[in-house]
């Protein structure tokens, strides 16, 4: 099962989010994501959070009582992580976290903490760029990437205290060797054929691509 958080922050354009996430079969709404799901013309199954960055409340009115889990603002967890509980309680562990960009830097850290949990999101769609989650511990698929231009700065951290290791295809300078464990990173490398794609032999790797009109992925399976 497929499921999508919408939490707050600068949200992407919506027209280019619906050709990622695939028909999802539950959607939440975190706080002020509540915005970006209704612009992206889809019904939320649950609205969670304390709403303090909801900037019209009166938008909670128009969905009912069952709908709704409000939480007090003063807490030591953000509404995304009370989203991403509901998720593992429900078992749907395909989880693609959209918004969330620019706004304060201790909401980004937690958000980037997400990618560290048991639980975490297997995309994230920020307001420019999408973090592509590949491998985690027993990785089963490559993450095929199309429609790169020349320009187009391609990323890659590693994710986690395991072990990491992988291999890629299509990069302009090879990425197969670097010490990951040394805190190495692949920063704004590209593609020369307009295709990349990034196998994970070991740990989680976040690959970030631009979000842009024509880019696609595609999970291939691993021969």
């Amino acid at each position: 099962m497929r499921g999508v958080i919408f939490t707050g922050g600068r949200q992407p354009d919506m027209n280019l989010v619906l050709s990622w996430i695939n028909s999802p079969d539950y959607i939440i709404a975190a706080d002020s994501g509540l915005v970006g799901v209704e612009a992206a013309g889809l019904i939320p199954d649950l609205l969670l959070g304390d709403m303090d960055s909801l900037a019209d409340p009166a938008m909670l009115d128009r969905y009912p009582a069952e709908k709704k889990r409000i939480w007090p603002v003063d807490k030591d967890f953000t509404d995304t992580e009370l989203a991403f509980s509901v998720m593992k309680e429900k078992g749907i562990d395909d989880i693609v976290l959209i918004g969330g960009s620019g706004g304060r830097m201790d909401h980004f850290f937690a958000l980037y903490s997400l990618f560290n949990k048991q639980v975490f999101p297997a995309l994230w769609i920020g307001e420019e760029s999408v973090i592509i989650v590949v491998g985690s511990g027993a990785p089963s698929w490559k993450a095929y990437i199309t429609g790169l231009l020349l320009t187009d700065p391609v990323s890659i951290f590693p994710s986690g205290d395991e072990a990491h290791s992988c291999s890629g295809r299509g990069f302009h300078w090879s990425i197969d060797n670097l010490d990951w464990e040394s805190g190495s990173f692949s920063l704004s490398n590209r593609s020369d054929s307009g295709s990349i794609e990034l196998y994970a032999h070991a740990g989680r790797f976040l690959l970030v691509v631009p979000l842009r009109q024509g880019i696609y992925l595609e999970r291939r399976s691993v021969n």
